[in-house]
C-alpha cells in the first residue's frame, strides 16, 4: 500500500442520546421466522429508531423527533395478526402518538386531558391502550377502529399519586405501580365502572419519602412483579393481593422489568447498572430464586425487552450510556453479549475534499470545520460555520455540493438551501437563504446536491412516502449565486414496479434508504428496504422517468457507491459485495468470480457496512468501513483462493502446488497499519456451475504466475484494520488522504454514574 494519510478526527463532538423506551413488536414468534419482528427504541432527543434483529441487527429508519420532546414509552399494539403492528408513543405530555412506518410521520395525536402521561400499556388482544397520568388517573382508550383511530372509552377510579407504571391482566384488568409506595388493580369491564379491585402495598422508603413503584409486570393471570425505589423486586399474587416473595436485589431504584414467554425467568434492571434475573424453582408454591447478576452497562439502565423465537431469544436494555446491549435469554448465564457501536447507519457528515471541508449535523444544529493538511486533524482543524434552524423538528438529512458553496438541509416537514460564501476574512462561511416557497413546504426523508456538466446542479428530494422530486438550481445573474429555477417544473421520478412479491406484513419495506450519485451527476442508485436496488439515468429523463430495477436482493443493501469504471458497488447487511456494470445491469468480471468468496475476516464481521468510497489515485481500491474496522478490497486481481476447504479442493481438482502459487500472489499490504491475512473461505452453497469458473481461475493463476512474481505487496487483494474504533464515518479526502471520525466512548459525557451518589428526583 502506497503512503496514506489518515486525518483521525475525534474533535466532532457527536454524541448520542439516552435510550429511554424499547419495545418489540412481539415478544413472542409463533410461526418461529420472527421475520416481521422489529424493535422501537426511543431517545431522550424524541427520535424513535426501527431495528431489525435479523442479519445481526440492521438499523432500518429512524423516526424523528424535535426540540423539547422526549420518548418515555412506547408499545405495539396488533389487534389481527394479519394486520401489522401499530406503533405508540408518549414523551412528558398529555398526548399519544401514533407513528406510520411507511410515511415516518404521526398519523394520529390524542389529548388524553387528564394530566402528562406517564406510563403506556397495551391490551393483549391489541384493542385498547391504558394511559397512565400524573394526576392519578388511569385513561382507556379504544384503537380498535384501525391506525389513526384513537377513541375515548373512560377513566378508571382516580388516585392521588402518579401513576409510573401500567400493565394488563389479561383484557379486563390494569395492574398500576403508583408514586405512593402502592399497586393498585383495576377493572375496565363497563359493570364494574373502573372500580379498584385490589391495593398492595411496597416497604416505605429509609428517607421517609414515599416509594415509588417504577415498574410492573404481569406473569400470568395469577402472578405479577415490580420493582421499586428501594431496589426491591416483588413477586405477587394476584388471586389474593399479596406478597408471596421479595428480594432486595438492587442498591438503587429497579427501573425496569421484563419476562420470557413463559413466565418462569424474570430480569430486573435499573440505577445501579447490574441486569439480574430470577428463575421460578417452584412452580405449586411460587418460589423463585435469584441465580444471577451481570453488570454490563456503564450507567442507567432504563429500558429493557424481550423476544423469543425458535431460533433466537433477545433481552435487549439500554439507557443512559446510549447503546444497546444484546444478551440471550435462553443463556443468560453464561452466553456472550453484544454492544452494538454508536455509529449510525446513515452517518450524519460528509466531506468536501475540493474545499478540505467537514460537515456534521445533529438535531437542530449543523457544524462544518476546514481541515488542513496535517495528519493530526485534531491539531489543524477551524469551525468555519456552526448554524442552528429555528424549526423545531430534528434535521432528517444535510448535504453540501462538491464545490462546497451550497447546503441543503431537510426535516419531515421543510427543506432550506444555504449558498455558503468565505468571509472576508476567510476565517469562516457566510450563510445566505436561498428563498424558495416550494421548498419550504416540502419536507423529505433524504436528499442530494447533484453536480452536472456545463455547471448545472440539481436538487433531489425524497419525500416522507418515498416520491422523488428533481429541482433544477441555475446562477443568478445579478450575484452569481445558484437559486432555485422558478420557470422549470421539478421533475418527479417513478420507482420501477417491484416484481418479486414480499410476504411480509410491513408497510414499510418499500421505503427508501439509501441514496447516491455518480460523481458526473449521471446517475442515481435507490435502496429500499426491501432489498430492491434501483437505477435512474438522469441524462436521459426525456426517454424515461422510471427506474430501472438493478436487482431484488433477499437482504437489505446497506452502502450504494458508484465507480469512475461505470460501474455501482452494493453491500448487503450480511457484507456481500457485488459490483454492476451500469450499461447491462450485469454483474462485473470482479464480481463474478469473487462476491461469492471474499475473505471471511469481512464476511464474518458483525457491524454493518456504513460506506464505500474510493481512491482517488486507484480507482481499483475498493475502501469499506463500519463502525469497528476500515479495509479495502482491489478490485484489479482476485480474492486468493488457497483456503478452500479441503473436500471442495479435491472435486474442483486444486493441487498443493496451486495453492502454494495462491498464497505467494496475495503477498500482504504494507502501509500505516497492520496487516491482515487476505485469503477467503470459498461458501459451501457454490453452486456446481460457478466451479468451472473457479478452476479456469486457477489455470489462469498457473500461467502468469511467473509474471507476478515481481509484483509487489501493494496488490494485495485484501486488508483490514479494528485500529480505528469507534468509527463514526470514513470518506476520502482527496489523493492519498483518508478522513475518519472517530469518537472514543471516554470523550462522551455522562451524568454521574451510581457510584457518585446517583439520585432520581421527580
Amino acid at each position: 500500500m502506497s503512503s496514506l494519510d489518515i486525518h483521525r478526527c475525534q474533535f466532532v463532538d457527536f454524541t448520542p442520546h439516552s435510550i429511554t423506551a424499547l419495545a418489540f413488536s412481539k415478544p413472542l414468534s409463533k410461526d418461529g421466522s420472527g421475520s416481521d419482528v422489529r424493535l422501537a427504541v426511543g431517545r431522550s432527543n424524541g427520535d424513535i429508531e426501527i431495528w431489525n434483529p435479523r442479519w445481526v441487527w440492521v438499523h432500518e429508519l429512524t423516526l424523528r423527533g424535535g426540540r423539547g420532546r422526549s420518548v418515555e414509552g412506547l408499545v405495539w399494539a396488533q389487534g389481527d395478526d394479519s394486520e401489522p403492528a401499530r406503533l405508540f408513543s408518549i414523551g412528558g405530555s398529555t398526548s399519544i402518538t401514533e407513528w406510520d412506518l411507511e410515511t415516518s410521520l404521526p398519523i394520529a395525536n390524542y389529548q388524553c386531558d387528564a394530566g402528562v402521561i406517564w406510563s403506556l400499556a397495551a391490551s393483549p388482544d391489541g384493542t385498547r391502550l391504558a394511559a397512565g397520568c400524573d394526576d392519578g388517573s388511569v385513561v382507556i382508550l379504544d384503537i380498535s377502529g384501525g391506525p389513526s383511530i384513537i377513541e375515548f372509552s373512560r377513566i378508571l377510579q382516580r388516585q392521588d399519586a402518579r401513576v409510573l407504571s401500567l400493565a394488563w391482566r389479561g383484557n379486563d384488568q390494569i395492574v398500576g405501580g403508583l408514586a405512593d409506595a402502592r399497586i393498585r388493580v383495576w377493572s375496565t369491564k363497563a359493570e364494574l365502572r373502573g372500580k379498584i379491585l385490589g391495593t398492595m402495598k411496597v416497604d416505605q422508603s429509609k428517607e421517609q419519602e414515599s416509594t415509588l413503584v417504577w415498574s410492573v409486570q404481569v406473569l400470568n393471570h395469577k402472578l405479577m412483579i415490580s420493582g421499586d425505589s428501594t431496589g426491591s423486586v416483588k413477586f405477587w399474587d394476584l388471586t389474593r393481593f399479596s406478597l408471596l416473595q421479595t428480594f432486595k436485589a438492587h442498591e438503587a431504584d429497579v427501573l425496569c422489568l421484563a419476562a420470557d414467554a413463559s413466565g418462569h425467568n424474570v430480569f430486573s434492571a435499573g440505577v445501579d447498572r447490574k441486569i439480574i434475573s430470577y428463575t421460578m424453582i417452584n412452580k405449586e408454591l411460587g418460589r423463585w430464586a435469584s441465580n444471577l447478576s451481570r453488570l454490563l452497562h456503564s450507567h442507567d439502565i432504563r429500558a429493557m425487552a424481550i423476544h423469543e423465537s425458535n431460533h433466537s431469544s433477545f433481552l435487549v436494555s439500554g439507557g443512559v450510556e446510549r447503546s444497546l446491549v444484546i444478551n440471550d435469554v435462553r443463556n443468560f448465564a453464561e452466553g456472550s453479549y453484544r454492544k452494538l457501536p454508536i455509529t449510525l447507519q446513515q452517518p450524519p457528515f460528509a466531506a468536501i475534499p475540493s474545499r478540505r471541508l467537514l460537515m456534521s449535523y445533529a438535531d437542530q444544529t449543523i457544524k462544518i470545520w476546514k481541515i488542513g493538511a496535517s495528519s493530526n486533524a485534531g491539531e489543524n482543524k477551524k469551525l468555519v460555520c456552526r448554524m442552528t434552524l429555528s424549526a423545531d423538528e430534528n434535521i432528517t438529512s444535510a448535504q453540501l455540493s462538491s464545490d462546497g458553496s451550497l447546503l441543503a438541509v431537510s426535516t419531515i416537514a421543510e427543506t432550506k438551501l444555504f449558498n455558503l460564501t468565505p468571509s472576508e476574512s476567510g476565517k469562516a462561511l457566510k450563510v445566505t437563504k436561498i428563498p424558495s416557497h416550494d421548498l419550504e413546504e416540502q419536507g423529505a426523508r433524504l436528499l442530494k446536491i447533484i453536480n452536472q456538466a456545463n455547471d448545472k446542479k440539481l436538487l433531489l428530494l425524497v419525500s416522507p412516502d418515498s416520491e422523488l422530486t428533481l429541482y433544477s438550481l441555475v446562477r443568478d445573474e445579478s450575484t452569481q449565486q445558484y437559486v432555485v429555477d422558478v420557470e422549470q417544473d421539478p421533475i418527479e421520478l417513478e420507482l420501477a414496479a417491484n416484481k418479486f412479491k414480499n410476504s411480509s406484513k410491513l408497510n414499510h419495506l418499500d421505503s427508501i434508504h439509501l441514496v447516491q450519485v455518480s460523481d458526473n451527476g449521471r446517475y442515481l442508485g435507490v435502496a429500499r428496504l426491501s432489498g430492491a436496488v434501483d437505477l435512474f439515468d438522469l441524462e436521459n429523463l426525456d426517454a424515461s422517468t422510471t427506474s430501472k430495477l438493478i436487482g431484488k436482493f433477499s437482504i437489505v443493501a446497506t452502502a450504494l457507491k458508484f465507480t469512475s469504471r461505470n460501474t455501482i458497488v452494493i453491500v448487503t447487511a450480511e457484507i456481500k459485495v457485488v459490483e454492476y456494470d451500469l450499461e447491462s445491469l450485469t454483474l462485473t468480471s470482479w464480481s463474478r468470480q469473487n462476491s461469492e468468496i471474499l475473505p471471511r475476516q469481512l464476511v464474518e464481521l458483525q457491524d454493518k457496512c456504513c460506506g464505500v468510497f474510493f481512491d482517488p489515485e486507484n480507482s481499483q481500491r475498493m475502501w469499506l468501513w463500519g463502525g469497528t474496522w476500515l479495509g479495502f478490497l482491489d478490485t484489479s486481481v482476485n480474492i486468493p483462493i488457497q483456503r478452500i476447504p479441503k473436500r471442495r479442493r479435491n472435486r474442483l481438482g486444486i493441487s498443493t502446488e496451486d495453492e502454494t502459487a495462491q498464497e505467494e500472489e496475495n503477498t500482504a499490504a504494507n502501509g500505516n497499519a497492520s496487516t491482515v491475512n487476505g485469503s477467503a473461505d470459498v461458501d459451501e452453497s457454490i453452486e456446481d456451475e460457478e466451479e468451472t469458473e473457479i478452476i479456469a481461475r486457477v489455470e489462469e493463476t498457473r500461467k502468469k504466475e511467473k509474471q507476478r512474481s515481481d509484483e509487489s505487496s501493494s496488490n494485495s487483494a485484501f486488508w483490514l484494520t479494528r485500529k480505528y474504533r469507534p468509527i463514526l464515518f470514513a470518506d476520502t479526502f482527496g489523493p492519498g488522504e483518508i478522513v475518519l471520525i472517530e469518537r472514543p466512548l471516554a470523550k462522551i459525557p455522562l451524568p454521574p454514574a451510581f457510584w457518585s451518589n446517583h439520585r432520581i428526583t421527580l
